[in-house]
């Protein structure tokens, strides 16, 4: 019988994001800071740091989702970081936007999006960096005891 267990997503910070990453499938959060209906993209932040989110596989054309017309509001999506050889095309932000900084050969292909409105990404950020530091700590040698 095949293995049908379900890939897990690994929780990741915006600033965390890299082409070492490849082809992990991961769970972001940030605010969204532009929507381009027309590329079914989003580009989402946090602080300087920022991602192209292809919505595509996601939204439903039927459906409305005013969440994503409110500026600034916080999104999680679920996807597969993928590469571009091309760089893709990065959206004209206001005047009044935060300079951010883009990878524009990185895309998460989501196939999750969420408002999350109630989320505090600076709170998401520390536990994700609790995480990451006791997963890098070497267990504590039991033989010795």
């Amino acid at each position: 019988m095949p293995n049908q267990q379900i890939e897990s997503a690994t929780t990741t910070r915006l600033a965390s994001i890299s082409p070492r990453m490849l082809p992990r499938k991961l769970r972001v959060a940030g605010q969204l800071l532009h929507h381009d209906v027309e590329s079914s993209t989003i580009l989402i932040h946090d602080g300087e740091d920022a991602l192209l989110v292809d919505v595509s596989l996601c939204l439903n054309a039927w459906r409305s989702a005013p969440w994503l017309r409110e500026p600034r509001g916080i999104v999680m999506a679920l996807g597969y970081l993928e590469s571009s050889d091309k760089p893709l095309p990065l959206p004209v932000l206001s005047s009044h936007a935060p300079l951010v900084n883009v990878n524009p050969h990185l895309v998460l292909r989501a196939i999750v999006l969420e408002e999350a409105r109630d989320l505090d990404l600076a709170l998401w950020n520390r536990a994700i960096v609790a995480r990451e530091a006791v997963a890098h700590t070497p267990a504590p040698d039991l033989s010795e005891q």
